[in-house]
């Protein structure tokens, strides 16, 4: 799920700066949404995963 998310991420900013440069920033500008959250998601999943492996780790060891 990190690849996808991170691929709607770059996928939605080039959108995003595309819809600023034919639009111009204040109506472009509102596509800047769409990249930040899937980031945020992006971020969440890998936070997450790491998690997920230390807890995993430490299970092994125990």
């Amino acid at each position: 799920m990190e690849h996808f998310w991170l691929a709607v991420a770059i996928g939605t900013a080039l959108a995003a700066v595309w819809s600023m440069a034919v639009y111009g920033w204040k109506e472009g500008g509102r596509w800047l949404w769409f990249p930040v959250i899937a980031a945020a998601m992006w971020g969440m999943r890998r936070m997450m995963r790491g998690k997920l492996e230390a807890m995993d780790d430490r299970a092994r060891k125990a």
